[in-house]
């Protein structure tokens, strides 16, 4: 009797970190044909798989967050420095809350200009929230582009294979013109 054959685990390997946001944290995984992002709330856990091979297309989105959240932080404080100053802490309390904030400023600038990207396949469009800030997107397209072209180099090849020699596939004048390489 031949022992039963059981089939390797898929190899998950993290492209982003642990994104919170409000009550909810996200992770993007590649997996050896297909992008995995994960959602939790803390009580529940729901995992979108996307498929290299159906990914039609990556949307990203610039989107102001890295300014508005520089104007939360300047607006709270002022609002703190206008307490600190009138209840008589001068110019030591606003320097100890500049001190505090200071950081906070550093580190959102740092990160760089925020992001949105949403993954289109043929029957659906997700926002990926681990996706951000576009320094760390960029990187991870750059890094997905040359997979995706690889798991669908036999899609677009398929029909000219298939088709007799001299026919021409429907919707081939219809075509857009290839992008150049980037």
């Amino acid at each position: 009797m031949a022992a039963p054959v059981s089939s390797p685990a898929p190899v998950y390997r993290k492209l982003t970190p642990m994104h919170r946001g409000l009550g909810t944290m996200t992770q993007l995984w590649l997996g050896p044909d297909h992008l995995l992002h994960v959602q939790s709330t803390g009580y529940s856990e729901s995992y979108r798989r996307f498929y290299l091979r159906d990914i039609q297309c990556l949307v990203l989105v610039h989107t102001a967050s890295r300014t508005y959240l520089a104007v939360t932080l300047t607006v709270l404080l002022l609002i703190i420095g206008a307490i600190v100053v009138g209840s008589g802490g001068r110019l030591v309390g606003f320097a100890i809350l500049a001190g505090v904030f200071l950081p906070f400023f550093l580190w959102n600038h740092l990160l760089g200009a925020g992001c949105r990207v949403v993954v289109v396949t043929a029957v659906q469009q997700e926002n990926v929230t681990a996706l951000s800030r576009l320094p760390k997107t960029r990187r991870i397209m750059a890094e997905l582009k040359p997979l995706i072209e690889a798991a669908q180099a036999d899609l677009t090849a398929a029909p000219a294979m298939n088709a007799p020699a001299g026919t021409v596939t429907p919707f081939a004048d219809s075509l857009p013109p290839p992008l150049p390489p980037s």
